[in-house]
């Protein structure tokens, strides 16, 4: 890989250097997601399109991201489990506006989501998804439905 010279090339360097070791899993970092490019260049944008206060949308899916369970022999491995209360709490998102931005997150392909029932007890888990592989047209469909 060739690098850049010029008065930025240090700052692209560290950038560079810092992303590499973020994502590495034994980095002592307690790990790290990707947030997709694809989110504020081409989902969201289709989102905001309906309704301009769906780009809050960003934060439940970093959210969700920084609290999925990394432990493979977990059966809610890859999911996050956090209640849509401790959701509102952490990222200041009204408690009445988390499942419609999660709706959102799922019409864009972003997230998928399961019920866990234990014993009485019934879990939303969140399965961050860390792209979409939805055409444009799929999503308009789908934010079209959500819409209605």
């Amino acid at each position: 890989m060739t690098r850049k010279t010029g008065k930025f090339a240090h700052l692209a360097q560290e950038a560079a250097a810092k992303k590499e070791y973020a994502l590495r899993k034994d980095n002592g970092l307690g790990g790290n997601g990707q947030v997709p490019h694809d989110m504020w260049r081409r989902l969201l944008p289709i989102a905001m399109g309906y309704n301009r206060g769906y780009g809050a949308a960003a934060i439940i899916y970093t959210y969700l991201l920084a609290n999925v369970n990394g432990q493979p022999n977990n059966d809610r491995y890859m999911s996050a489990f956090v209640s849509v209360d401790r959701i509102a709490r952490d990222t200041g998102v009204s408690r009445n506006r988390v499942a419609p931005l999660c709706n959102v997150l799922e019409a864009v392909g972003l997230l998928k989501t399961a019920y866990d029932y234990t014993g009485n007890k019934r879990e939303k888990l969140y399965y961050p998804q860390y792209y979409s592989d939805l055409t444009d047209e799929e999503i308009h469909v789908r934010m079209a439905e959500l819409e209605r």
